[in-house]
């Protein structure tokens, strides 16, 4: 709850202020919003370890392989990443980039995840007897 209201307050005062900014200095006030971004991933990462924790110990108690419960991680936070950063984009009015960026973070999850499909057509071959 804490980094929640963390987050509100930094997100509204940089709202405020890159509103104020915009008209006089439009470069400051994207600097001023892409501070603010990390600042809040900052907060954030306090939550993850936890959220990693608890999957490591779902992961032993389920007897899974370290193997397959990595790419699932990563692949959130290539997902989590890719959409902070293409809003960075968007935000500053370059699109095309945002939507490069999206592209991008896409096929680079389905890289990181290609362990995950791998064991499944494992799984799927093992299973038919194939």
């Amino acid at each position: 709850m804490e980094q929640l209201i963390q987050a509100s307050v930094i997100g509204v005062m940089t709202v405020v202020l890159t509103s104020l900014l915009k008209k006089t200095s439009r470069e400051l006030a994207l600097l001023l919003s892409i501070a603010a971004c990390v600042l809040i991933s900052l907060i954030l990462l306090q939550l993850a370890r936890p959220v990693v924790d608890f999957f490591s110990k779902l992961r032993e108690l389920a007897g899974l392989d370290k193997t397959l419960m990595t790419p699932m991680l990563k692949t959130v936070g290539i997902g989590l990443l890719t959409q902070l950063c293409a809003t960075v984009c968007s935000d500053a009015g370059e699109n095309a980039v945002a939507n490069l960026i999206e592209l991008c973070g896409g096929i680079l999850a389905l890289y990181v995840a290609l362990p995950l499909l791998e064991a499944v057509i494992d799984l799927v071959q093992t299973m038919s007897g194939g």
